[in-house]
């Protein structure tokens, strides 16, 4: 499939993207495409998967070089497809809450999910010990120094899968109180009477398996776990705090007087899914490359789901599906024309997945392309002037929300485990959102709850901040010279840098801890907002 992506660039030349019409399965099929409504979900196979990685660890203690790479070939093939189908069974849940079929295929592979990442990872361990690591090692395979980490000892054995279990068990509880959320008005007092104590237990129940994660790697500190074990920052946790305390001196005090002023009363009038759908198609033509060949993909194939659905997650993300070399946007809807920026954003992951066939760049840096495509959508998608306005007020407000989301988060993994009780954490909510002007608006000290991540994907919420920053100078390219900021997202789709700031160092851009960035930003907002 991926030998035809030249290919089928140079067909979508040909193609004018004009609504919803899509291509025919013969077409999909000349291009190497796959519809999404012809990808079958079959629950994975875990002994399969297990006779896969049996044969290709047998291979890798041999000489000869050829069954080592069919087996490890054989072997992502089983580990995709498990994914693949965890996907598949994650965005039909997430369509209904109230499917318990797909719940329970949901549950099933999330329970695996630990298992199979411990077969990658012990197939590494004896790849690093096989006699053709040199070979393996060459600039046509893994490259040089990539088994150096996997020397020794495997430490991802069953102590540690037992606890990503754990873990996955507590993330499916999460859920189950989702669906039982849904049920009530977001925000409302029966909503907070129906979910609040669960969902705070379970919070609690989260933080104590995480730490003894990071406490089974050698870390004394789940934040600097995090940052170093799964998203690979190039700037310490130090770093981190000062900035947050940074954004709260500069931005909070615009923050609070945008609130006050009322800007969000009616700030964005009612739309439909057609009218969300035709904002980014037209985005993507005017951009055309390799903007256009994505968005053909995702229409041709019909892979996106951001219709309203009473039963819905109420979230959006997007994801790979790798058996199939494609993405998929999922939304729950506003049906306000700030879906035209949800779906924009989750365009940007789209676009970043297509281009490279599944982006293995870090979280920062896979977030500047959602958050840029948002501000590219403002120049290219004919926005009228209130979204302009309403999305550098929304920017402002991703800043502060979202910092002090990430300085609760960070505080809360700092507490003694003694202090872990509901009454601590609410407390400790209500401080941080006072300190960041949380109180400048109908602010609720138990709505910690609400914020997903805190349950599903523990510090990510810090890539959001550093990486809007980021995108907000494609915004100031394209003020400064036409199609200079499409030409830096474009440039660097294909990315694989798992470093942020190197990421921003080889792009161009400055690294939002440069000093006075800040300021500038406040001063950028400050206009525009009056």
């Amino acid at each position: 499939m991926k030998s035809l992506r030249a290919l089928i660039a140079l067909l979508l030349c040909c193609v004018l993207l004009t609504g919803c019409a899509g291509s025919g399965k013969q077409d999909l099929a000349e291009l190497g495409l796959t519809a999404y409504s012809d990808m079958i979900y079959s629950r994975p196979d875990m002994d399969k998967l297990e006779e896969s990685l049996n044969a290709a660890l047998e291979a890798a203690a041999g000489t000869d070089f050829s069954p080592i790479i069919q087996g490890i070939y054989d072997f992502y093939d089983e580990y995709d497809l498990f994914f693949t189908n965890y996907s598949l069974a994650d965005l039909r849940y997430s369509a209904d809450l109230t499917d318990s079929y797909w719940e329970g295929e949901c549950d099933f592979c999330a329970l695996n999910s630990p298992r199979v990442d411990a077969m990658l990872e012990e197939l590494y361990y004896a790849l690093a010990k096989s006699p053709c690591l040199e070979e393996l090692e060459g600039e046509d395979y893994f490259g040089p120094g990539y088994f150096d980490s996997y020397q020794g000892e495997n430490n991802w054995d069953a102590e540690f899968t037992a606890l990503l279990e754990t873990q996955s068990d507590l993330i499916s509880r999460y859920y189950e109180l989702s669906s039982e959320g849904a049920a009530y008005e977001p925000d409302s007092e029966e909503y907070y009477q129906a979910v609040y104590e669960d969902m705070a237990n379970l919070l609690i129940e989260l933080v104590k398996v995480r730490h003894d994660i990071a406490e089974y790697w050698g870390y004394d500190d789940y934040n600097a776990f995090a940052f170093d074990f799964t998203y690979y920052r190039d700037y310490p946790v130090a770093d981190s705090r000062e900035y947050l305390d940074q954004i709260r001196q500069e931005l909070v005090p615009l923050y609070r007087q945008v609130n006050e002023a009322g800007i969000w009363e009616n700030a964005f009038p009612e739309t439909t899914e057609q009218e969300t759908y035709k904002y980014v198609a037209l985005m993507a033509k005017k951009m055309g490359g390799q903007v256009s060949d994505a968005f053909y993909a995702l229409n041709a194939c019909g892979l996106y789901d951001i219709g309203y659905g009473e039963n819905k997650y109420p979230s959006s993300f997007e994801v790979y599906l790798e058996t199939y070399d494609l993405p998929f946007v999922f939304m729950a809807p506003t049906m306000t024309t700030y879906d035209y920026l949800v779906f924009a954003h989750e365009f940007g992951h789209f676009c970043a997945d297509y281009a490279a066939y599944g982006s293995w760049a870090g979280m920062d840096v896979q977030e500047f392309f959602s958050q840029g495509m948002e501000y590219l959508s403002l120049c290219y998608a004919d926005a009228p002037e209130y979204l302009i306005k309403m999305k550098m007020a929304d920017s402002l407000c991703l800043y502060v929300e979202q910092a002090a989301y990430a300085e609760f988060e960070m505080a809360l993994y700092d507490l003694p485990e003694e202090e872990l009780t509901a009454e601590t954490i609410r407390a400790l909510y209500r401080q941080v959102g006072e300190n960041y002007g949380f109180d400048s608006y109908g602010f609720d000290d138990r709505d910690f709850i609400t914020v997903t991540h805190y349950y599903t994907n523990p510090l990510y919420i810090l890539s959001y901040v550093v990486s809007n920053d980021a995108a907000l100078q494609l915004y100031q390219l394209e003020q400064t010279q036409e199609r200079a900021g499409l030409a830096c997202f474009e440039e660097n789709l294909t990315t694989q840098e798992y470093y942020f700031l190197s990421f921003l160092d080889s792009a161009g851009l400055e690294s939002p801890f440069a000093p006075g960035r800040l300021r500038e930003v406040a001063q950028l907002f400050g206009e525009i907002l009056g």
